[in-house]
């Protein structure tokens, strides 16, 4: 059976405080304890991906990728520009995109109409700019109307992509994950993948995604990610508190946006409990009175946070069932509360023991 894939996600708004070159450095630790693929997230007013890759791409010599680019930053025939662009850097190794909507907040800083127009327009128009075709956006009306293009030009690259560029999805709504499968290379699964196994729609969110997929489509070539929300820390309370308010706002958001109360009791986590974070926020709670409302079980439901022999254990299920869905790589992401301590032993103690169990 092949090897699981490892990737690791700098998610840009958490490090914050973690200059660029050190990033690159992390990330250079990576590639030498071998991970397979560095990711980063695009986050209005945190570093700009596509320079932070294209410092990775100058001094490393591994796969890239966005997870994910989100679709209302920026218009197509820039993003090609620019994924292009840093293509030359690449040195024939992938370049993967992943496209998707953002996470609850990209609606408070910009609009965001039509999502699934908008992820489909993207993804069609994207494919053909990279692959040197002229693209006139009167024949995609959504992005027509929010970038404001002239509806009689005529798009084209003077310059070709110099590496292989995969477009995946990283929309895990139903209608995304249709549009994802019919338009695009492949799939991420995003940062309620836990949860979503827990509360069992990983197999018919897949469904949707595979039944959508065209014919000459070969399923075991396409890149599957499931991104793994991890915090681990030789001190495994800290890694917990690291994570305390980020899993109590997701399990807040999988609340209110349709998961019913037995999806939620399925995650381990109480109503009464989620209720009671609802009601704190919703009256302005402070950061910490907010904090002190989040119970175990719902960093356990998000997370899989503590010390790397506890993260390391619980990483074997995860991976085999990972797996059995057709899932190719695993992309840690958040990775604790010292980005350094934590890559360390996320690279030195968690990755052996998955290597390890799966060559059994």
């Amino acid at each position: 059976m092949p090897t699981m894939e490892i990737g690791v996600q700098f998610h840009l708004p958490t490090y914050a405080h973690v200059p660029l070159p050190e990033l690159v450095e992390l990330a250079r630790e990576g590639e030498i304890r071998g991970v397979s693929q560095l990711w980063v997230t695009d986050n209005l007013r945190s570093r700009q991906s596509y320079v932070t890759l294209a410092a990775m791409a100058c001094n490393l010599n591994i796969k890239l990728g966005t997870a994910v680019t989100v679709q209302y930053f920026r218009n197509p025939v820039d993003l090609a520009d620019s994924v292009a662009t840093l293509s030359e850097l690449m040195n024939g190794r992938e370049l993967t995109i992943g496209l998707g909507r953002g996470n609850p907040r990209t609606p408070r800083l910009i609009r965001t109409p039509r999502p699934v127009s908008v992820l489909r327009e993207t993804a069609q128009s994207l494919r053909r700019l990279l692959d040197g075709e002229g693209v006139c956006f009167a024949g995609y009306p959504a992005l027509l109307d929010y970038y404001h293009f002239n509806p009689s030009a005529t798009f084209q690259l003077n310059f070709s992509p110099a590496s292989p560029v995969t477009i995946v999805c990283g929309s895990n709504g139903p209608r995304g994950l249709a549009v994802g499968g019919k338009h695009m290379d492949g799939l991420i699964f995003g940062g309620h993948y836990l949860a979503a196994l827990r509360t069992g729609r990983v197999p018919e969110l897949l469904d949707i995604f595979n039944s959508a997929l065209p014919v000459e489509k070969d399923q075991a070539q396409m890149p599957r990610v499931a991104e793994i929300k991890i915090s681990v820390s030789r001190d495994g309370e800290k890694a917990r508190e690291f994570v305390r308010e980020s899993s109590g706002h997701r399990v807040l958001n999988m609340y209110r946006q349709g998961y019913t109360h037995q999806d939620i009791e399925r995650l381990g986590v109480a109503i009464a409990d989620v209720e009671r974070l609802h009601l704190a926020e919703s009256n302005g709670a402070t950061g910490a009175e907010f904090d002190a409302l989040v119970t175990d079980s719902m960093v356990d439901a998000i997370f899989i946070a503590g010390e790397p022999g506890e993260c390391a254990e619980r990483m074997i299920e995860v991976r085999d069932t990972a797996r059995s869905q057709g899932f190719n790589q695993l992309m840690f992401s958040e990775l604790g509360p010292d980005v350094g301590e934590a890559m360390l032993l996320l690279c030195d103690e968690v990755m052996p023991g998955l290597r390890e169990s799966q060559s059994v």
